[in-house]
């Protein structure tokens, strides 16, 4: 069960595993099965703790599937900087993804590109079980 990724790490520096993107699929009413429902972020709480706030609809959902995305790039990311710069990589990878796969259940934050927080273009790497997310995203190039 999802509620069981909660492994925070160990206080003050809260680094442990379970933290970091997420996919839902499901079966949506006019795209059908194994659709992408929903991506979003579990930064200051763990995967687990952010599914139980999901499960008021989660429970109504069918043929439910999550994908766990796992961002750590130890040259960047650290808790000498309170994981700032994690976090904020970890928002700008869920906004660059809402945007281009548009997720039927994110449509509030599907509008204008996402700020690229001052880079040029960002490439994202899916690594593991990505399901229908592309090998590489890169923004803006793929927007067009």
């Amino acid at each position: 069960m999802i509620s069981e990724f909660d492994n925070e790490g160990a206080p003050p520096d809260y680094d442990g595993e379970d933290y970091g993107l997420y996919q839902i699929y499901g079966r949506h009413i006019l795209c059908g099965p194994n659709t992408l429902l929903y991506i979003g972020q579990a930064t200051g709480q763990t995967f687990g703790r952010r599914f139980r706030q999901h499960e008021h609809w989660l429970r109504n959902e069918e043929e439910i599937v999550i994908h766990l995305g796992r961002i750590y790039d130890s040259r960047r990311h650290a808790a000498s900087d309170l994981w700032k710069r994690w976090v904020a990589d970890v928002r700008l990878a869920e906004c660059l993804l809402i945007y281009k796969y548009s997720p039927n259940y994110n449509a509030v934050s599907i509008s204008d590109p996402p700020q690229l927080g001052g880079y040029r273009c960002v490439d994202l790497s899916h690594r593991g079980e990505r399901h229908k997310l592309h090998v590489r995203d890169s923004a803006p190039v793929n927007w067009v």
